[in-house]
């Protein structure tokens, strides 16, 4: 590794699995202290573990994220402990896979609270920490699913969209104080939110083959490695900016993923 984050403070929710677990061990893995927080101890720990045993600095706080109180609080232990808080990394995610008509207020309570306020929450509580110190980097995840339509994930689409649009707008308020503000849009990866098993490796490849021009499901290193970028003095002129990281899925066609037993029906 280049040590591309070397004397950066990087804080990574959803640290516990998938995008979140990869983005935070890479960013160690180049020299960040990382701050990792989820709802899920055990993983959490686990992350934990891997880094260290890399040779990584990190700490994990668990919190549930989609309460404010419990994300203010993670960023003043972050911060009291390392001092200071340069990179914000928003992975954390929920999906409620249903059609339109299924779609239910818990649904709607769950997707908006992990997949919107949650960021909004993180954002306004890292700005005035990365205010006072002249600077920051903040990446949120969101989907290539603002750009194409997904079938039986209407609130999650529809709550990456928004995470999109107010980006752009933060990067814009933020720009005088040296805050840059950018976002990911992935296409599918194989992480828990995925429905189909890892071991069937027919269902992943037809799934792959229907949608990524370039023949194979994403991996949460793909986007770890986008996030790295963003989070690194390398991107210093990049702000307010969405970026696809999804295999050509948005050139695959009108249909979003659809799910693994579609596919394999057309066989």
């Amino acid at each position: 590794m280049t040590d591309r984050l070397n004397g950066k403070i990087a804080l990574v929710t959803g640290a516990g699995n998938g995008i979140g677990r990869a983005t935070a061990i890479r960013f160690a893995a180049e020299g960040a202290k990382v701050i990792a927080t989820t709802r899920n101890a055990e993983r959490g720990e686990s992350t934990l573990a891997t880094i260290k045993k890399a040779g990584g600095q990190a700490i994990f706080i668990p919190a549930n994220i989609r309460n404010k109180s419990e994300i203010i609080s993670v960023v003043k232990q972050g911060h009291d402990h390392y001092g200071s808080l340069d990179v914000l990394c928003n992975c954390a995610g929920v999906l409620a896979s249903k059609p339109f008509l299924e779609q239910t207020d818990e649904d709607f309570e769950l997707i908006s609270q992990t997949n919107f306020l949650s960021y909004v929450y993180a954002m306004q509580t890292v700005i005035p920490y990365m205010i006072e110190q002249g600077g920051g980097s903040i990446v949120n995840i969101a989907s290539v699913s603002v750009y194409k339509p997904e079938l039986n994930s209407y609130y999650y689409g529809a709550f990456k969209a928004a995470i999109n649009k107010l980006s752009i707008d933060v990067a814009y308020e933020q720009a005088p104080n040296k805050i840059r503000v950018n976002v990911v849009c992935p296409g599918p990866v194989l992480t828990g939110m995925t429905p189909i098993s890892a071991d069937n490796t027919a269902a992943i490849q037809a799934l792959a083959d229907n949608f990524s021009i370039i023949g194979r499901m994403g991996r949460p290193e793909d986007i770890a490695n986008m996030n790295l970028f963003l989070a690194s003095d390398e991107a210093e002129w990049v702000t307010g900016a969405t970026i696809l990281v999804d295999g050509g899925t948005n050139l695959s066609g009108p249909k979003f993923v659809p799910t693994a037993a579609e596919v394999l029906s057309r066989d």
